[in-house]
């Protein structure tokens, strides 16, 4: 007596298949949609940064970073500045924000150049420079605006730079930090930024290229691509980006 053999059909393979399918294209279209979301929170982060500045100008008559009333405007406490005492950080106690010189410009003092600056996460684009201080009004522009509750930034030192959705910091400087770079009165810098979520950014803002367009980008700490290549250079995903791009 001959044993009956049993198995799947055609059609039943193929209805797996096809839920095989959907599946494997509801993970792609998730991945795609969290680049997007992120990329998109990215320049949002930009935008929101830019109306700060603008608020703060209008409410105070002032730049912030060059405000040059910011001490006697807020208290140690909205500043962030330490007094004495192991809480005195968030205890209002000792000084006020750092004035800025009121010349009507945010001036950068370079100080460091084409390396890491300590409590960064990331190296700088090669060319750029920063001084992570208060004689650095681009620096004290994020004191300003945190005590002036217009922003949030991490970290409890005075000088805290904001901490992008991932993982980097976002700086501000009054130099371009890529040959051929629009003429800007300053630019916003974003670190750590995976390929990805650089090239999504890109691709929906400027022309998705790293060294072409408003939006210049460079792997961590390479160097920046001359204005004089002028094919397209596209984003991988192989490490993460340091984007540049005007803020005003």
């Amino acid at each position: 007596m001959k044993s009956k053999q049993s198995g799947f059909t055609l059609v039943e393979i193929a209805i797996v298949l096809v839920i095989v399918g959907l599946l494997l294209g509801g993970v792609l279209k998730g991945q795609e949609l969290i680049t997007s979301g992120k990329a998109k929170a990215l320049y949002a982060d930009k935008a929101a940064l830019q109306t700060a500045y603008n608020i703060y100008q209008d409410r105070f008559r002032a730049l912030p970073g060059d405000d040059a009333t910011a001490a006697n405007r807020f208290t140690g406490q909205a500043c962030g500045v330490a007094g004495a005492g192991v809480s005195a950080i968030n205890s209002g106690a000792g000084l006020g924000c750092s004035n800025g010189n009121g010349n009507g410009a945010i001036g950068a003092a370079p100080a460091v150049t084409n390396g890491a600056i300590a409590g960064w996460s990331t190296p700088l684009p090669a060319g750029t420079t920063f001084a992570n201080d208060g004689n650095n009004e681009a620096f004290k522009m994020f004191q300003h605006l945190r005590a002036a509750q217009l922003i949030k930034t991490d970290g409890l030192t005075p000088f805290s730079m904001p901490t992008n959705n991932t993982g980097g910091i976002t700086v501000v400087n009054t130099a371009a930090a890529y040959v051929g770079q629009q003429p800007s009165l300053m630019f916003i810098h974003q670190t750590a930024v995976p390929g990805n979520i650089a090239g999504a950014l890109d691709a929906a803002n400027d022309d998705g290229f790293t060294n072409l367009g408003g939006i210049r980008a460079a792997a961590n700490g390479a160097a920046q691509n001359p204005n004089s290549v002028t094919v397209g250079v596209p984003y991988n995903n192989a490490g993460g980006f340091n984007i540049s791009t005007n803020l005003l």
